[in-house]
């Protein structure tokens, strides 16, 4: 790994998402290379230290075994949605979780999101306002950007098939260890990823960007390279 390469990785992390000096989440955002070791740890504790507030509704026939710390004015729980026992939540504003969802480990969700049925969400921050993750995904060790979409059956993976390794980081042609076993996406502000699009571990999509459905992602997805996967989708799937 050369100086150059950490460089252009931590010119990327600090991209992804619109500063916002006001939200003290915004702060827990990894902004660099350096920052996602102990994200998962920064996550917890900030899990942790939130107030305890209880504004939303769960329906009755959620399933909570975790602890729902905090939930704000509007947002529900639907029935059949599942707060495994691993599972610390805050949910922001408006936002919804549908039947048949899971979530696991720390999980927070902004404003005026949508986790829909029968996904499952592990230790990931969806930002709002404006987020939505469609029905039928998996996110794992993942941060979703402000106003982005996740469409249905988009799958992303959170860690390697080799055991002990850990997840590098890639733009071109520079690669950075980033010291985790798992990590999934980290997907920019107002991005949308078609359905069934499969992202593999440490994928970044930059900001503003449409992915087609179908794909599969690794590395960092800027504009030049979702240009050749749009170019690609209508070669194979074009009239």
């Amino acid at each position: 790994m050369s100086s150059a390469d950490a460089d252009l990785i931590d010119a990327t992390l600090a991209s992804l998402w619109d500063p916002n000096p006001d939200s003290e989440l915004d702060a827990l955002l990894p902004r660099s290379a350096s920052a996602l070791g102990p994200f998962p740890e920064a996550l917890l504790a900030y899990v942790n230290r939130a107030p305890r507030r209880v504004q939303g509704l769960v329906d009755p026939a959620a399933i909570v075994r975790g602890e729902i710390v905090s939930m704000g004015e509007g947002s529900v729980i639907e029935a059949g949605a599942i707060i495994h026992e691993s599972c610390r939540l805050i949910l922001g504003a408006g936002s919804r979780i549908r039947s048949g969802a899971v979530l696991r480990g720390p999980v927070v969700v902004g404003e005026e999101c949508l986790i829909g049925v029968l996904c499952e969400v592990w230790r990931t921050i969806i930002l709002g306002p404006g987020t939505t993750v469609a029905h039928g995904n998996f996110l794992g060790d993942s941060i979703i950007g402000r106003g982005a979409l996740v469409s249905g059956n988009v799958i992303v993976a959170n860690h390697t098939m080799q055991p002990g390794r850990t997840v590098t980081l890639r733009r071109g042609q520079a690669a950075l260890d980033s010291g985790r076993s798992h990590l999934g996406a980290l997907v920019g502000d107002r991005a949308k990823l078609g359905m069934s699009t499969h992202l593999c571990p440490g994928t970044i999509v930059m900001k503003d960007l449409s992915i087609p459905p179908g794909m599969v992602l690794y590395g960092t997805i800027d504009a030049a390279r979702r240009q050749a996967l749009v170019d690609r989708f209508f070669r194979e799937w074009g009239e």
